[in-house]
């Protein structure tokens, strides 16, 4: 199984007890020694948590955090996250500007991207997606 990066809308499948995303999760720890995800995938989590008020779930979300890999934003990944950005919007395509700084994260380390929302992502030349829902 090639390492991957998760993507926030996985995470919170995860959390919210979702039967093939926790099978899919086991079998992918299986063959790696952590979950991957980026630094921005840990702001858009807390942000949901912090405005429902989640003190549980954000204690829960802390240890669980402390367990993966968390990717920061490079200047490299920046620099290819506004050449995506460009490439998609002469197409007429937009994208959210996190979305995009996920996916410069991914491509930079090549990594694939798991998430629930490969048509979106599938706009991006060279981003390698999977979903395990």
């Amino acid at each position: 199984m090639r390492k991957s990066i998760l993507d926030t809308d996985t995470l919170i499948n995860f959390f919210d007890d979702d039967e093939n995303t926790s099978r899919n999760l086991s079998n992918y720890l299986s063959s790696h020694p952590k979950l991957t995800i980026s630094e921005l995938t840990v702001f858009e989590f807390f942000q949901g948590l912090e405005y429902k008020q989640a003190q549980k779930q954000m204690e829960k979300f802390e240890t669980f955090i402390s367990k993966c890999e968390v990717l920061n934003i490079s200047h490299n990944s920046v620099r290819l996250s506004a050449k995506i950005y460009a490439d998609l919007r002469r197409k007429g395509i937009t994208i959210g500007e996190i979305d995009l700084l996920i996916a410069g994260i991914a491509i930079h380390s090549d990594l694939q991207l798991i998430t629930n929302n490969t048509a979106h992502f599938a706009q991006i030349q060279g981003l390698s997606l999977h979903n395990w829902k």
